[in-house]
């Protein structure tokens, strides 16, 4: 499982909801031993990237022997690699008549559009049991908020408090989403018929990899890698 099958599995799991009953979600091509149910299959579409480095700015590790406990979530220069790719996924959708279908449909293009428009409930520092932030360690803002932003079900103070979607995580590139045409593809090969639908997406996103970071030597590159400081430079293989 890559990690964006990954994280289009956290987005539906323990989120559909039909007659009570929570819909099973699962990583196949094919269905389930159970209906209803929700498989999740995708195909990387990349043909050739440029890989390309850069600096970002990143928590330390909890391992790190600069890790501050009381400021965990203090942000230091780290040396990042990253590759551009295309990816496709599938979200299939098994029912057992039309009833099915149709709720069970509008409840995963729900999660999607949500997640898309930065709800709250998709933020990774959101625990769902507590309704608390993670990252500040009190209730959600979005859930106390009046503003527009509160009731739009979104973090009334990003920055501040540390909302990270669970798309943007994953390195999906937001405006880069497509959604296909939803179709219907029902399997009359099975007795009684399954009925199928298929809700289709594509998007670019990007494979990163962190270096180690030294907080107190500050590395400083630019998109195409040049300026890195030598023993870096000595690393890659480059003059």
């Amino acid at each position: 499982m890559n990690k964006i099958k990954r994280t289009f599995l956290k987005l539906l799991q323990n989120n559909i909801i039909y007659d009570d009953d929570i819909v099973p979600v699962v990583i196949k091509d094919y269905w389930y031993d159970t209906t209803p149910c929700i498989t999740i299959s995708g195909m990387d579409r990349t043909r050739t990237s440029r890989r390309q480095r850069s600096t970002e700015c990143h928590p330390l590790e909890q391992t790190h022997p600069l890790f501050d406990s009381e400021n965990p979530y203090k942000k230091y220069p780290h040396l990042v690699e990253t590759i551009g790719r295309k990816y496709e996924i599938w979200i299939n959708i098994w029912c057992n008549n039309e009833r099915e279908r149709e709720l069970i449909t509008r409840q995963v293009k729900d999660c999607l559009f949500n997640c898309i428009n930065h709800h709250y409930r998709y933020c990774i520092n959101f625990d769902k049991e507590t309704s608390t932030c993670k990252y500040t360690e009190d209730t959600c803002s979005a859930l106390t908020d009046l503003g527009y932003r509160g009731l739009r079900g979104q973090c009334s103070n990003p920055n501040e408090y540390g909302y990270r979607n669970l798309f943007v995580n994953a390195g999906i590139k937001m405006n880069t989403i497509l959604w296909g045409a939803d179709y219907e593809k029902d399997e009359y090969n099975h007795k009684p018929p399954l009925k199928r639908t298929i809700i289709e997406l594509g998007f670019e996103y990007t494979d990163k990899k962190v270096f180690p970071s030294n907080p107190t030597n500050c590395l400083i590159s630019d998109i195409n890698g040049e300026n890195i400081i030598p023993n870096l430079k000595e690393y890659y293989g480059e003059e």
